[in-house]
């Protein structure tokens, strides 16, 4: 079969080769890939500046499509299965964290696209605990969404104390930061959007998502609009999705005393914070990593109601051979989410 992998540690070393088809083990489904999602972790990989990368190794690991071949002990799942998968890889299923239902934060955790084959292939082999079958009503491109959105259901139902009727603050809208959006207005919050003059169209499907605001905070004090919007009371939760440095600050400046920020975005650097004011404010910091077993569940559900919008998220599908242009629209921030394919799916 036919996969786009890294080949070899440093910058570039990307291609597609040749590689035998896998067989699902003891516990283990393979599924036939209908389409998976491109995410900022595969451009970081491609640079060559994500360390934990274990090449050779298949990338991708925003996966939906349907099983077509099981291992022993399988009784769950049968070919024909339209599903999904959680990205967690392995855990080692005994420290603190594993024990405790939060097996993100385990020191061993690999992922699908850096320390296993992920999904930019024909097919992809993965524990049979991994897989969440998708309904009826969700496309495969939506289900190759669902593990982005979990990362914004962990942030949002599991990490932070945003209540119905709260006000939200979200700097950066990029995938992360619109699918937050989306989860912050299923859980009855209220959502102001930032970005910059680039991000305009992003803004834009902000409000078409549901904002009840957006800023442009090289155009406007940001600040002075939150005051405004709030009607000076500031914002309960302040998500921050950029990866940029000044975005906390914005965060901080807009949550109100005794308020939370969360930070989903990673820098990659050491940043500077105020922090005599986290403390005379009282404002909470709280990081949100990725996602546990129990998010796939509630993201499930919000795809099942159809309380987010994810085809309104994916900007084009590509063939797997023609990655490098979907990887260049995704780097230079054209559209939102980009999808490769199997050369064999229309």
């Amino acid at each position: 079969m036919r996969a786009l992998r890294k080949t070899e540690q440093g910058a570039g070393h990307v291609a597609v080769v040749d590689v035998p088809d896998p067989l699902p083990g003891k516990n283990q489904v393979r599924i036939r890939v209908a389409c998976a999602g491109i995410c900022g972790t595969d451009l970081h990989i491609f640079h060559g500046d994500f360390a934990k990368v274990r090449p050779p190794v298949t990338l991708g690991h925003e996966v939906a499509g349907t099983v077509d071949a099981v291992g022993e002990g399988v009784t769950a799942w049968q070919p024909g299965d339209r599903v999904t998968v959680e990205s967690e890889a392995h855990t080692c299923g005994k420290c603190y964290a594993c024990r405790n239902g939060r097996a993100n934060l385990c020191a061993e955790r690999l992922a699908l696209g850096y320390g296993v084959d992920g999904g930019f292939a024909d097919a992809i082999v993965v524990r049979q605990s991994a897989l969440h079958r998708l309904p009826d009503r969700v496309s495969f491109q939506e289900g190759a969404l669902s593990e982005p959105l979990t990362v914004a259901v962990h942030a949002v139902s599991e990490r932070s104390s945003l209540k119905s009727g709260e006000w939200a603050l979200i700097t950066g809208p990029g995938p992360i930061g619109l699918l937050v959006l989306q989860v912050v207005r299923a859980a009855g919050g209220y959502a102001i959007v930032t970005g910059t003059a680039r991000d305009a169209e992003r803004l834009r499907l902000a409000d078409e998502l549901g904002a009840e605001a957006t800023v442009q905070v090289d155009e406007e004090d940001l600040a002075s609009r939150i005051e405004q919007i709030t009607e000076g009371q500031g914002v309960a939760s302040a998500f921050e999705c950029s990866g940029v440095g000044a975005a906390i600050g914005d965060c901080l400046a807009c949550v109100q005393s005794g308020g939370e920020i969360v930070q989903i975005g990673l820098y990659g650097q050491s940043i500077s914070l105020d922090m005599d004011q986290v403390a005379m404010r009282e404002i909470v910091l709280k990081g949100a990593f990725v996602h546990t077993s129990e998010t796939w569940k509630k993201a499930i559900a919000l795809m099942d109601t159809q309380a987010v919008n994810l085809k309104a998220l994916v900007s084009g599908t590509f063939p797997i051979s023609t990655w490098q242009e979907a990887f260049r629209r995704s780097e230079a921030g054209e559209g939102i989410k980009y999808l490769l394919y199997p050369e064999d799916i229309v």
